[in-house]
């Protein structure tokens, strides 16, 4: 079995990392097949996109494994209502860090 190879949001730049975002909602958390016409502004939780808090936890862990990185800021995560612009944002700020934030 191969090993996964993480993601590396800075070289998939802005729109590839909200590309992976969007992918992970549809394939793990069931998100609707018209995930890609979530506006980027939309917030992950509640009205936007519509996550509870425990799929929104779900979603951090995916991201996590899926960048490797840890996302240590989680009062932003769960008080801020990210959105998928904001999401992909801070991956690649995280990736631009070494991964160690």
């Amino acid at each position: 079995m191969a090993a996964l190879v993480p993601n590396d949001a800075r070289q998939l730049g802005l729109d590839g990392t909200k590309s992976v975002v969007r992918k992970l909602l549809a394939a793990r958390l069931n998100v609707p097949a018209t995930v890609d016409a979530i506006p980027d502004d939309a917030p992950l939780f509640s009205v936007g996109v519509g996550l509870s808090s425990m799929e929104g936890m779900e979603l951090l862990v995916e991201l996590e494994q899926a960048f490797d990185v840890r996302i240590k800021d989680v009062d932003w995560w769960v008080y801020e209502s990210p959105t998928l612009t904001n999401v992909a944002q801070y991956l690649i700020e995280l990736t631009a860090q070494g991964r160690a934030t």
